[in-house]
């Protein structure tokens, strides 16, 4: 197997990694050969468009300046002539606007081969060259990098305990994550009823996916349902807050910072409006925390 070497190794490509790669290029272009990303599709944003589909998500959270050019307003020049496209407020792009947005800045900045199909089973410091990390890929080979740039999204699915103590057995399908769920090849579900737990935006999709689909939605939480236009404060997208975070060296602390910021998941005005509306109908109960 081979062993390759590079100066940065970024493992993922959806958004975040793209911003991360075209912001680097803009202020070093001579790194464009010595940055590498790995993702097993092969191609940039599969993951993020293959979530959007599934859930039926259609605008984004994040208002039009949070995207992977470097240049805050290139979105909204891009969606000259489209603006039907940008919603209130504060102009969020619709999910196919951004998707087209970002294969243009794919394409600007020619990185279009740049991703490498394959997955990192495995990284680790060397010891004997301290300044490196080993990356072991799905295909067997190897690399050594400089520096190591994680991109991988919200990690493994997590499940509550509850779960492991269920001891009879049930269909793999009435019992699952919201990342195993892919709305668009669900049938009717008349007369069923579906237990939705959780509080974060994803919960609202899904529920008013099971709503179209004829289904009766419970909703449950350990907590209010929080409303919420962002879900961190807008100081965080500045630096009113991110000036402190930068001066944190500690990582730990800086996870903490990021779980304290977010305070858990919550709805947007425009979700919880249309989940009030739903409520009303008897379509979906809310169980446990009452909706704020």
């Amino acid at each position: 197997m081979a062993q390759l070497q590079t100066d940065i190794a970024v493992v993922g490509a959806g958004p975040q990694a793209l911003t991360l790669v075209t912001h680097v290029l803009q202020k070093k272009a001579k790194l464009r050969d010595r940055i590498q990303v790995f993702d097993p599709s092969g191609t940039w944003m599969t993951q993020w468009q293959q979530q959007f589909v599934a859930q039926e998500i259609a605008e984004l959270r994040s208002p039009a300046v949070h995207h992977p050019a470097p240049n805050a307003h290139a979105l909204r020049t891009f969606a000259e002539g489209r603006y039907d496209e940008l919603h209130s407020p504060y102009d969020r792009p619709g999910t196919r606007l951004f998707q087209e947005f970002c294969d243009t800045v794919v394409q600007r900045w020619q990185l279009q081969n740049h991703v490498v199909p394959a997955a990192v089973t495995r990284l680790e410091p060397l010891q004997q060259r301290p300044s490196r990390f080993r990356l072991t890929l799905s295909t067997g080979d190897t690399v050594l990098a400089r520096r190591v740039v994680l991109a991988t999204g919200g990690g493994q699915p997590y499940l509550p305990d509850w779960v492991k103590q269920i001891s009879a057995t049930y269909p793999p399908e009435r019992l699952c994550h919201a990342n195993q769920i892919r709305l668009p090849a669900l049938n009717s579900l008349k007369g069923e009823t579906v237990l939705i737990v959780g509080s974060g935006l994803t919960s609202g999709h899904l529920a008013i996916g099971a709503v179209k689909r004829r289904a009766n939605v419970v909703m449950m939480a350990r907590r209010t349902f929080q409303e919420k236009l962002f879900d961190a404060e807008p100081g965080w997208l500045g630096p009113k807050y991110l000036k402190g975070f930068h001066e944190e060296a500690d990582m730990q602390a800086r996870w903490q910072m990021v779980q304290g910021a977010r305070n858990g998941g919550s709805l947007t005005p425009a979700m919880m409006t249309r989940l009030r509306q739903l409520q009303r109908q008897g379509h979906i109960t809310f169980y446990g925390s009452p909706i704020m």
